[in-house]
């Protein structure tokens, strides 16, 4: 393995005290896949004192302790490695974190990974060594893409987990193993997800929709019963088969994902444009007829987002809520042949929300998500598009009239200012003069 020339000298040290150094955790399972991403490194030492352990790495900069009950130490001059001691956990109750913490330095490695979720997680890098022990046969669960559970008496103390799980079949496109699959099945028919925190959800959720394939990890949550409830509303929801050969929202809603993630580094804020591509019809539960019609359903979508508490930043709100309301516009007005004030009135609604940029890559990945595409229609919609961006550009206009220019010109009626205002813009979008805007604000004003 890789290890940096500084945990080099500091695991030689502790060797020298008479600690015994491995690397667990993630970052083997990630070199043994051949993932050379930055990932954090997860040091557990053997045979040494918390005391002993935190003299060491103070020889070498800036200790960051996180209580002596973990046991889990950080090096600040030694960024991405997490230093611990070997433990054991016991539930205490129903929340993610109760667990009572029981450290044990020379606790035999057979017992020590009892507490790993899974067993591609559950092998440990002797560096002393340099060979992989693999206690629970996660090198044939990598080399057979499956995922496995190490115990499922412990799998079971940590609903998370099964968040986790969900991650990593989207993250390596590995099967779960039946057993697993089942206890995952069962945890959440128990309700065990409802104990987690929005914080943890929601980050487990952001590493499934940054994966390669991400539809297959909501995929797995819908099997087995985990999705919530403005995702599993659209298992439920049919859609018109000649518009939507892939039938229900979900199905259209996981192939406008797995499109998405192959441009999302296109865009300005690729996660949340993510978010965006998963919520963008959650509103159709509400409004689709019999026949399949979904009649405002952008609109819809935006009502149901607010009671969607996972996702707590106001920025990333803003602008999902902006894609949802408008990622049909584009098409829309591609395909009516809209006019350029139409397009002009649009870059004002999301100024300052959603990039032109993203508004467009949402409006082809909204396209693509079906059971077929007209290649003609999609041609024809960027061309318009870029049409548009060409002449008009991506931008709002600046306005030609602000409240100064209001008061310098006589207007007084200040509780009319806003609309004053809008209606100014509108009329400047429409290609009016300042002056012509002016004498019309006078008789609206005198109305």
């Amino acid at each position: 393995m890789k290890i940096d020339a500084l945990a080099q000298e500091i695991f030689d040290d502790m060797i020298a005290h008479g600690g015994k150094v491995y690397i667990v955790g993630g970052s083997v399972r990630d070199e043994i896949l051949g993932r050379y991403d930055q990932h954090d490194v997860d040091v557990e030492v053997y045979h040494l004192s918390y005391e002993k352990l935190c003299a060491i790495l103070q020889k070498y900069g800036h200790v960051h302790t996180f209580g002596k009950s973990f046991a889990i130490v950080q090096l600040e001059e030694l960024p991405h490695y997490d230093f611990a001691l070997p433990r054991q956990e016991t539930k205490t109750g129903h929340k993610h974190q109760d667990f009572e913490v029981m450290i044990d330095p020379d606790l035999p490695l057979e017992k020590a990974v009892l507490r790993r979720d899974l067993t591609m997680n559950a092998l440990m890098y002797d560096y002393l060594e340099q060979r992989v022990i693999d206690l629970c046969g996660g090198l044939s669960d990598i080399d057979q893409h499956i995922i496995r559970c190490v115990d499922p008496e412990h799998f079971m103390e940590d609903p998370l987990r099964v968040l986790r799980v969900a991650r990593f079949v989207a993250q390596f496109e590995f099967q779960v193993e039946e057993k697993t699959l089942n206890l995952c099945r069962s945890m959440a028919q128990s309700h065990m997800l409802d104990h987690l925190s929005y914080e943890r959800i929601y980050q487990e959720y952001c590493q499934i929709l940054m994966a390669p394939q991400p539809s297959l990890g909501f995929m797995f949550l819908k099997d087995i019963g985990a999705l919530p409830p403005y995702l599993q509303a659209l298992t439920t929801t049919h859609q018109r088969l000649d518009f939507h050969p892939e039938d229900d929202v979900f199905t259209h809603t996981m192939l406008v994902i797995d499109v998405a993630s192959h441009v999302k580094k296109k865009t300005d804020h690729p996660l949340w444009f993510m978010w965006a591509c998963l919520l963008h019809d959650i509103g159709k539960p509400l409004v689709t007829t019999k026949e399949g019609h979904a009649p405002k359903h952008n609109e819809a979508g935006v009502q149901v987002f607010q009671n969607v508490p996972i996702i707590t930043s106001k920025k990333e709100r803003q602008y999902i809520s902006t894609m949802i309301m408008y990622h049909m516009h584009l098409m829309n007005m591609s395909r009516h042949h809209a006019k350029d004030l139409s397009y002009l009135r649009l870059l004002k609604k999301i100024d300052g929300k959603v990039s032109m940029n993203d508004l467009i890559y949402i409006s082809c990945c909204d396209k693509l998500g079906r059971g077929k595409v007209a290649q003609e229609q999609y041609d024809e919609f960027w061309l318009y598009i870029q049409d548009k961006q060409k002449r008009l550009g991506v931008q709002a206009p600046l306005p030609l009239i602000r409240g100064d220019d209001l008061l310098a010109n006589g207007l007084t009626s200040t509780h009319l200012f806003k609309q004053m205002l809008d209606e100014a813009y509108d009329l400047q979008l429409q290609g009016l003069s300042k002056e012509k805007i002016l004498r019309s604000l006078r008789k609206y004003e005198q109305r």
